[in-house]
């Protein structure tokens, strides 16, 4: 009687084991078929889940990019869908949802040229465009600021939603005060506000060029260097 004991003890434990292995398998091949959103263009140190990467690296769905001191980096999105550029000592996860391109920015700046709808997501505040558009923001010791290029978004922060016209800025500082500046239609705009509007401008307008014949190769683009994203 104790032998048999003994011995369904021992089938029950490797059965338990078996069901570990098969669950662990399965959520490795859950990562391994993840989904790629699109190749990554790399000008000095970047890194890609943790791992330094060179230019046409893929990026998967939920993948960390992140850029050293003057490094920088552009990720083409599949299909042509548009490009998130992220400049030196940066660090956002991409990922996409229900028709929506999620940017989760934990510091430093992004700017987002996309023909879809898109949402970046800084701390306490969430910034969100339904259709495609242009737009910075800049995570720093000083706040959070968003500047709108092209289309007005939609922000909402310390439990309240507004639009943000076009053209203009918000600082939503680390004190929770926020100040939004941008001058009148018709306004001439000081020079060095105007410059630094438009140096983000000519900067992603030179860097879309660039990347034409990559964006435009879409779904059809080879995967190198692919990183599975870390979970």
């Amino acid at each position: 009687m104790r032998r048999k004991a003994v011995t369904g003890g021992l089938i029950a434990l490797l059965i338990v084991c078996t069901s570990g292995v098969k669950t662990g398998a399965s959520e490795w091949s859950a990562r391994a078929r993840r989904v790629p959103i699109g190749e990554v263009v790399a000008n000095g140190h970047v890194f890609l889940n943790g791992m330094a990467v060179t230019s046409g690296s893929t990026v998967f769905d939920g993948s960390a990019v992140r850029t050293s001191r003057g490094g920088s980096a552009i990720l083409a999105l599949r299909s042509g869908a548009g490009v998130i550029a992220l400049l030196p000592e940066s660090e956002a996860r991409i990922r996409e949802a229900t028709h929506v391109w999620v940017i989760e920015l934990a510091r430093g700046t992004a700017l987002i040229r996309a023909r879809a709808a898109t949402e970046v997501r800084a701390g306490r505040l969430h910034v969100r465009s339904l259709q495609g558009n242009f737009y910075r923001i800049a995570v720093n010791e000083e706040g959070i600021r968003v500047e709108t290029l092209e289309r007005p978004v939609t922000i909402r922060a310390e439990g309240r939603e507004f639009t943000l016209a076009a053209e203009r800025s918000l600082l939503l500082r680390t004190d929770g005060a926020q100040v939004e500046s941008g001058a009148p239609p018709h306004t001439p705009q000081p020079r060095r506000t105007r410059r630094r509007a438009v140096i983000p401008a000519l900067v992603m307008g030179a860097l879309t060029v660039t990347l034409a014949l990559t964006v435009a190769r879409g779904e059809r683009s080879k995967v190198v260097s692919p990183v599975a994203p870390q979970r």
